[in-house]
C-alpha cells in the first residue's frame, strides 16, 4: 500500500486534474456533506440535497438507463471538479508553506501565501473574480466582483511596507502549480 501511495504522490502533477479533483468532489458530495448534514441536523439542507439528486436523476432517468445516468452525472462532476479545483489551486498551491513554529499576521500571510492572476475580461469571468485572491483573503466578506476596486489601495499598502504584491498570468500560475506538484512528489525536490 505504501508503494501505491508513493507512486500516486510521484504522479500527482499528472493525476491532480483528471483524477484527484474528481475523487475529492465525489467524496465531498457522497460522504462529507451528508455526514455534516446528519451531524448538525441540517434538515433544510438535507432536503435540498435530496431534491437536487431527485431532480437530476429524475430528469436523466426519463430517457437514459441508470448506468448512462450515472456516467453522465459523473462526467458533469468531473468537469466541474477540474474547473473549480484548478482555478482554486493556481492562486495557492505553488507558494511555500508556513513553518509550524512561525507566526505572522493575516495581512502578511495573505501577501506571502497567495498569488493573484492577472486580471482581464476573460480571466475575471473564467475565475469569477477569484483571480484577486490576495484581496479575497484580506476582505473575505467582500463580494468578489468588488475586488478590482480595492487593488490600487492594497498595492499601495504593500508598497509602503515593502511587501511583494504577487500577480502572474494564468499560464504562469498553471505552470507554477503543476511544476510544484511535480517537484514535491519526486525525490529530487529539496525541502527548504
Amino acid at each position: 500500500m505504501f508503494i501505491i501511495f508513493l507512486s500516486w504522490i510521484s504522479l500527482q502533477a499528472y493525476l491532480f486534474a483528471p483524477v484527484s479533483t474528481f475523487l475529492v468532489a465525489i467524496g465531498w458530495q457522497l460522504f462529507l456533506h451528508p455526514r455534516q448534514v446528519m451531524r448538525k441536523r441540517l434538515v433544510n439542507e438535507g432536503v435540498a440535497m435530496l431534491l437536487r439528486y431527485y431532480l437530476i436523476f429524475g430528469w436523466l432517468l426519463r430517457s437514459h438507463s441508470i448506468s448512462t445516468a450515472l456516467a453522465m452525472y459523473s462526467f458533469y462532476v468531473w468537469v466541474g471538479a477540474m474547473y473549480i479545483f484548478i482555478n482554486f489551486s493556481v492562486s495557492h498551491t505553488h507558494k511555500p508553506a508556513l513553518d509550524a513554529d512561525k507566526h505572522i499576521d493575516w495581512v502578511l500571510y495573505s501577501a506571502n501565501h497567495t498569488t493573484n492572476v492577472t486580471p482581464s475580461w476573460w480571466c475575471n469571468w473564467w475565475m469569477g473574480y477569484l483571480n484577486f485572491q490576495i484581496e479575497h483573503h484580506l476582505f473575505p466578506c467582500m463580494p468578489q466582483f468588488r475586488h478590482p476596486l480595492i487593488v490600487p489601495r492594497v498595492k499601495a499598502l504593500f508598497k509602503k511596507h515593502g511587501v511583494v504584491y504577487d500577480v502572474r498570468s494564468y499560464a504562469q500560475c498553471l505552470a507554477a502549480t503543476f511544476g510544484n506538484l511535480h517537484n514535491v512528489g519526486n525525490d529530487h525536490h529539496h525541502h527548504d
